[in-house]
């Protein structure tokens, strides 16, 4: 890959596993990201029109709608995860994830493939992500299979993988069409339309105003971090293959791991970061390959 587009992919990794920590410690995450993403859509729609226009091609429309249908799913499972697991479980899994689950659809529905050092650095992203799920029982750490299929914040980890995968390769086909910074500020539209069933439920309406009085200064920083992340790994899909974008975002993982670890304070977070580094040095492989 050109330089340029590694550092498009790495400012995406470090800004989205940013808000991600920012939100995790939220006390209504729901809120919190729903908030960030209309705030970002009407911030960046203004700033977008005097710019680019938000015109999205008609190639683009039908991409368009399965990925904000997937960029949903994304959605609702990480929240989920997060409201089982920690920061430094959650975010590996579903972004170390992602990746194999990228390649596999690259190969099925853009034919994409990778030389044999790229699928080398997959089944090493495979074990790190196998090393970052074990989870922790009763203070103690416990390294099996079985114990990971038990763990309900892995399975939402990785179901939100799965998402990701979907997602990014309809984006992938959509900025063929569009210009990445004018299809971004459609993808955040959409989310903060479908989003918005699981957000304003009636036993939460409250709780919602009460996150974006309390909150506000968390929610503007969320908002602009995952315009941004989405935006560089937007145009990053533009000048490359989707696997390699989604694998190289994947660097995110080791930074959300760090941050659950030092930060957050949260038990085995050297394990985990062990894990992601090793999601890294496949990455790493995929990217040199």
């Amino acid at each position: 890959m050109e330089l340029f587009v590694v550092l498009l992919i790495i400012g995406a990794a470090v800004t989205h596993a940013t808000w991600n920590g920012i939100a995790k410690v939220s006390k209504n995450i729901l809120a919190l990201m729903w908030w960030s993403t209309v705030l970002g859509t009407l911030g960046y729609g203004v700033w977008l029109t005097t710019i680019l226009g938000i015109y999205l091609s008609p190639g683009s429309r039908i991409p368009f709608l399965i990925s904000t249908i997937f960029e949903t799913g994304y959605f609702v499972t990480l929240v989920k995860g997060y409201s089982l697991g920690d920061l430094s479980l959650v975010y590996p899994i579903s972004r170390g994830s992602a990746p194999i689950f990228a390649v596999l659809l690259g190969a099925a529905v853009l034919a994409e493939s990778l030389p044999i050092i790229g699928y080398a650095g997959i089944l090493l992203m495979v074990f790190g992500v196998f090393v970052a799920s074990q989870p922790v029982e009763q203070s103690k750490f416990r390294f099996g299979l079985s114990s990971i299929v038990r763990d309900r914040a892995v399975g939402w980890a990785l179901a939100s993988g799965v998402f990701i995968a979907v997602y990014s390769i309809t984006d992938k086909v959509a900025v063929v069409a569009t210009n990445p910074l004018v299809y971004n500020w459609w993808v955040f539209a959409g989310n903060a339309i479908l989003w918005a069933p699981f957000v304003w439920r009636r036993h939460h309406f409250n709780a919602n105003l009460d996150e974006l009085k309390n909150n506000w200064r968390s929610i503007i920083i969320v908002a602009v971090l995952s315009v941004a992340a989405y935006a560089l790994a937007l145009t990053a899909l533009q000048l490359t293959s989707a696997s390699y974008v989604v694998a190289g975002r994947g660097l995110s993982v080791i930074i959300g791991a760090c941050i659950g670890s030092f930060m957050l304070k949260e038990r085995f977070g050297t394990v985990r970061i062990i894990g992601a580094t090793l999601m890294v040095a496949g990455l790493a492989l995929i990217a040199f390959s």
